[in-house]
């Protein structure tokens, strides 16, 4: 299955067109600020995130790197993390319709933390569709084979949805992952709800302000752990400024 996905993008790298158009493109800096995160030393958490998003005649890139910082009320030592994402995709097929476009996807997944129980390195090979859902800005639906050194056949479905009225914003994403011998099933749903106030602070670019939301079921999918201490319900303030 690996070497058959890898086979598929690299025959739709290939097939990139050398004038490739950039359509739109959009990087943001946040910082979020929330209590009730499981698996790690300390429950409340402040995140710094850069991201990227862009549009492209060929497809897709998707990118970012968070980074975690603990709070320690004892004044010990505080947890620090750093996670991110590489995500590109590319057309396969483009089409009129409600599937308006059939994709070749490929996410790179990495972390440390600062004392080492950081995870593994993750490759995730797979095919996706973009959907013209009503309504919505945009939306897509992607099956991942994922492979690492420890874990073999884990499967994921990852939806991702935005749809703006205004200046008030829902987008997120629901990753879930089947199960293996060693790991339960995962079910992660992570919705970011924001108003846009940079008109009202009389700026051009986009200054979001709201909620992040995680609802995480088995997260890790750790078997050896009870579900009370691996099922997560997060709520975090967070502001967004689009540069």
């Amino acid at each position: 299955m690996k070497k058959v996905v890898i086979g598929t993008l690299l025959s739709a790298a290939i097939a990139v067109p050398a004038q490739a158009e950039q359509y739109w493109a959009d990087n943001s800096v946040s910082v979020l600020y929330g209590e009730d995160y499981k698996l790690v030393p300390e429950e409340k958490l402040t995140t710094m995130t850069l991201e990227h998003a862009s549009g492209h005649s060929w497809g897709g890139l998707f990118f970012f790197v968070d980074r975690h910082v603990g709070e320690t009320p004892e004044g010990g030592t505080q947890f620090k993390e750093t996670y991110g994402e590489f995500s590109p995709k590319v057309h396969l097929v483009k089409m009129d319709g409600f599937v308006s476009a059939i994709n070749a996807a490929f996410t790179y997944e990495f972390g440390s933390t600062s004392d080492a129980s950081g995870q593994q390195d993750n490759y995730l090979y797979g095919v996706g569709a973009d959907l013209a859902v009503p309504g919505l800005n945009y939306a897509s639906a992607t099956y991942f084979y994922a492979n690492n050194e420890n874990v073999e056949n884990d499967h994921q479905l990852t939806l991702t949805y935005g749809w703006n009225q205004g200046n008030f914003n829902i987008d997120g994403y629901i990753d879930y992952s089947t199960a293996t011998e060693d790991l339960d099933a995962q079910f992660h749903f992570n919705p970011q709800i924001t108003y846009n106030v940079g008109p009202a602070l009389g700026i051009s670019n986009k200054v979001k302000v709201g909620v992040e939301y995680s609802y995480w079921n088995n997260k890790f999918g750790l078997k050896f752990i009870d579900d009370e201490d691996k099922d997560q319900n997060a709520v975090s303030f967070i502001i967004k400024a689009h540069l």
